[in-house]
């Protein structure tokens, strides 16, 4: 196996706006929650630890689902080199990875439940998206919808575990911040199943643009993340006793859902177009809105973080 792999293993447009972003509003959530001092940094750190793992096992096991495919996708203009495809690595290599992978994370989520007697259940979530969404027996992610209703879960299952590690708790604020965070980078995750469209019917994948090409997916996801991001508004003022740090909260999340909608109406307007006409740079167009959308996310996470943070009181 090349070292390479390893590198484009990570994929770090997918791993930044959900994992890495939701990390980075736990920690915001567990200073609201008890403090700096009163917090346990080292066991948030392991669980952020263990759910990064579990997310490029994720990765791993949707190359080897998805080998026959991605050998269609154009690469080139999406812009992710595919190691089983290129030969950089085997199917083999990347089972022992798994391996070694599930192994970490099975002996650290043993010594974070000596700590935090829940901790099973939430690794075995994050086992359920890892293996439910990507392993071959089950391959959730060749099934219509699956993304809209699965992927912003990640951000939540994620978030969640980090701020109990942390403070013990079962945090109401990290469930709410995450899921509106969860559903604005989820419109990146449809508009790049809407960009992947072609290969995906190629090799025979129903996702939900090759089932219904003409539906504008994207526009409608992002549409209802803004919706849903107002109705926010009051669960937010109950939970943080201020209707403003709510409203602000609320309000930065529809501004990011916004881009991301006019974003992905973009993406939904050139896959109809690549549907009904010959459209070669179809992949390299979407995709750099796609990478957008992606820088969209993030920067909403560090921002709703920094609005937590400071209007909060908090420092």
């Amino acid at each position: 196996m090349k070292f390479r792999t390893l590198f484009h293993i990570l994929r770090i447009e997918g791993l930044t706006p959900f994992t890495g972003c939701a990390v980075l509003i736990g920690f915001a959530v567990t200073l609201w929650e008890t403090g700096f001092l009163e917090a346990e940094w080292s066991l948030f750190l392991i669980a952020a630890f263990v759910t990064f793992l579990v997310h490029v096992d994720a990765h791993i096991w949707n190359d080897i689902t998805d080998l026959e495919i991605d050998r269609r996708e154009k690469s080139r203009e999406t812009g992710r080199d595919r190691p089983l495809v290129y030969g950089w690595a085997t199917v083999s290599d990347y089972k022992t990875m798994s391996l070694i992978i599930t192994t970490v994370v099975v002996i650290l989520a043993m010594y974070l439940t000596v700590h935090r007697i829940w901790m099973p259940l939430l690794v075995l979530a994050g086992f359920f998206f890892d293996y439910g969404y990507n392993h071959p027996l089950i391959a959730l992610c060749h099934r219509p919808f699956t993304e809209w209703y699965i992927f912003p879960w990640i951000v939540v299952g994620v978030t969640i575990t980090i701020v109990y590690a942390a403070t013990g708790i079962f945090s109401l604020l990290a469930f709410v911040l995450s899921l509106m965070h969860g559903m604005t980078v989820t419109c990146f995750g449809v508009s790049m199943m809407r960009r992947d469209a072609g290969s995906d019917r190629l090799g025979g994948k129903h996702t939900t643009s090759v089932g219904y090409p003409e539906v504008p997916h994207a526009t409608i996801y992002g549409i209802m993340t803004m919706l849903i991001s107002v109705i926010m508004i009051y669960p937010l003022t109950r939970i943080l006793g201020s209707i403003e740090l709510a409203y602000f909260l609320c309000l930065t999340t529809a501004v990011f859902a916004a881009i991301n909608t006019i974003l992905g109406a973009v993406i939904d307007q050139l896959c109809t177009r690549a549907l009904y006409s010959v459209f070669p740079d179809f992949e390299k167009s979407a995709n750099k809105l796609v990478l957008q959308q992606v820088g969209a996310s993030t920067v909403h996470a560090v921002a709703i973080s920094i609005i937590l943070v400071i209007g909060g009181g908090i420092v």
